[in-house]
C-alpha cells in the first residue's frame, strides 16, 4: 500500500495528537508492510523515525503556508502526482480536494460540545471542516467509544463508518529516571502532584488549584507541577490566579516541556491529577497510568469510562471532591499501591501494536472499496 500521511502534527511542539500519529508510525514502519509518504507544510522535523526506509518525508512547500490553503491546494496535487493510494489523515480533517480514499481520526468534538473554548471564527471553522471531512471520509476511527457514540448522535449519516480504535500506551518516552535522583533535579522534598495537557477551559485549572490551597492546609510541603501551553479562551490569567490564592510557592507552570523533562517529573510524582469536563480519550491520564502513578480524574467521559478502573473519580468542579481525592492518596500508602498496579494493568490493555494494525485494515478497507 502507497500511503500518504498528513504529518502536521510532527511539527513544531507536538502535543497529543503528534504522539497519537508517532505510535501508530514506529509499528508500522518496524514492520515496514507498506510505503508511507508523510506531508508537511514546510521543513520536515527532525525525528530518527523518519530515517526509516519505507518512510519518505515530503515537505510541501520551504516555508509553512496558512492551514487550510496548505490543506486544500498544495496538498492535492502533491499526493496525486505521488500516486498515493490511500490518505491518512490522523487530527480531525482531511483535504476535501483530494481525490483518493480517506481515513479520518476525529479525536473527539470539542468543538461542537464546547464551543466557548474556542474564538468564535476558529470555532466555526473548524466545526465546518470537521463536519466536511466526516461525510468525505471512507472510514472514520474514534479514539474511544464515547467519541464514536457522540460522533454517531450527531452525524447519524456517517455513523455505519466509524471505528473504534484506542490509543496504545504511550511507550515511546526516555526511561523513568531514579525517583530519588528525579526529585533531586526537580528542587521537590515534598509530595508532587503533576497534571499534564494544554490547557482549556474545560480542564478546569482554576478549580484545581482551588483544590491545592485546601490542600495545603493538611501537606504544606505539597507542590503542583503544570505541564501545558495555556490555551484557553477566554485567556485565563493562571499567574494571577496562582497568586490571590496564595500558591506561588505550591505551583509551577512550566508550559511546554521536553520528553526528558516529562520523564522525570513522572518518576518524581506522588499522583497525577487530570480534571476536565469533557475529553475524548485522556491521553496524559493512560501515560502516568502506564509509570504506575496513581490518578485522580474526572467522572466525566470518557476518563470516567476509561479509567474508572485505575483512578478515584471527582467531580472537576468540586475542588472539595477534589483536595479530597488528593489528599486520600497522599496519606494512604495501600491505596497509592493498588491505583498504581490497576493504571498498570489499565496501561497494559491498551497497545500501539494492535491500534497500528487495526488502523491499517481501516485504510486497506478504504483503498478497497
Amino acid at each position: 500500500m502507497l500511503l500518504g500521511i498528513d504529518a502536521r502534527e510532527l511539527q513544531g511542539r507536538p502535543t497529543g495528537t503528534g504522539r497519537y500519529l508517532r505510535g501508530l508510525l514506529r509499528v508500522w514502519a518496524r514492520r515496514g508492510e507498506d510505503r508511507m509518504v508523510l506531508y508537511f507544510n514546510g521543513p520536515a522535523p527532525t525525528d530518527p523515525l523518519l530515517d526509516h526506509p519505507s518512510v519518505v518525508r515530503h515537505p510541501i512547500g520551504e516555508r509553512p503556508a496558512r492551514g487550510l490553503v496548505w490543506q486544500e491546494w498544495l496538498l492535492p496535487p502533491a499526493a496525486r502526482a505521488d500516486g498515493v493510494e490511500v490518505f491518512f489523515s490522523p487530527a480531525y480533517t482531511c483535504p476535501q480536494a483530494l481525490d483518493r480514499p480517506r481515513v479520518t481520526t476525529v479525536h473527539d468534538l470539542s468543538f461542537f460540545s464546547f464551543p466557548e473554548d474556542f474564538d468564535f471564527r476558529e470555532g466555526l471553522r473548524r466545526r465546518l471542516l470537521v463536519a466536511a471531512s466526516l461525510r468525505a471520509s471512507r472510514v472514520i476511527l474514534a479514539v474511544s467509544d464515547f467519541t464514536r457514540r457522540e460522533i454517531g448522535a450527531r452525524f447519524p449519516e456517517v455513523a455505519d463508518r466509524v471505528l473504534h480504535v484506542p490509543h496504545g500506551a504511550d511507550d515511546d518516552l526516555p526511561p523513568l529516571p531514579d525517583r530519588r535522583r528525579a526529585r533531586e533535579r526537580l528542587g521537590v522534598d515534598g509530595p508532587l502532584l503533576l497534571t499534564v495537557g494544554s490547557i482549556f477551559n474545560r480542564r478546569r485549572l482554576p478549580e484545581l488549584l482551588r483544590a491545592l490551597a485546601r490542600l495545603v492546609r493538611r501537606h504544606p510541603g505539597v507542590v503542583l507541577d503544570v505541564v501545558g501551553e495555556n490555551r484557553t479562551h477566554p485567556r485565563l490569567d493562571l499567574e494571577a490566579i496562582v497568586r490571590r490564592l496564595d500558591l506561588r510557592e505550591h505551583v509551577r507552570l512550566s508550559g511546554f516541556v521536553s520528553e526528558e523533562a516529562l520523564a522525570a517529573r513522572y518518576a518524581a510524582a506522588d499522583a497525577a491529577v487530570f480534571l476536565s469536563d469533557y475529553e475524548g480519550f485522556g491521553l496524559p491520564a493512560l501515560e502516568a497510568a502506564t509509570r504506575g502513578v496513581p490518578l485522580v480524574t474526572s467522572e466525566r467521559p470518557s476518563l470516567g469510562e476509561i479509567f474508572r478502573e485505575a483512578a478515584l473519580l471527582v467531580d472537576p468542579r468540586d475542588p472539595d471532591a477534589v483536595a479530597g481525592a488528593l489528599d486520600r492518596v497522599l496519606l494512604d500508602a495501600a491505596l497509592r499501591a493498588r491505583l498504581a498496579e490497576a493504571g498498570r494493568l489499565l496501561a497494559a490493555r491498551h497497545s500501539w501494536t494492535a491500534a497500528a494494525e487495526a488502523t491499517r485494515r481501516a485504510l486497506l478497507e478504504a483503498r478497497g472499496r
